[in-house]
């Protein structure tokens, strides 16, 4: 189980850091824009608190 939840955090980090490559290379489409909201939005919620989490 701990392996498993390694595996999910790998994963939210590498989308999170993914969609930070996106936005900053304006290649944002819909979906990320209905997942994360804006580029401020997602830069406020979602890659601070991420990369504030990150080892």
């Amino acid at each position: 189980m701990t392996d498993y939840r390694l595996e999910q955090v790998a994963d939210y980090l590498c989308t999170i850091e993914l969609a930070a490559v996106k936005y900053a290379a304006k290649e944002d489409g819909e979906t990320h824009n209905k997942l994360f909201g804006g580029i401020g939005s997602f830069k406020k919620n979602w890659l601070k608190q991420a990369r504030r989490k990150s080892i």
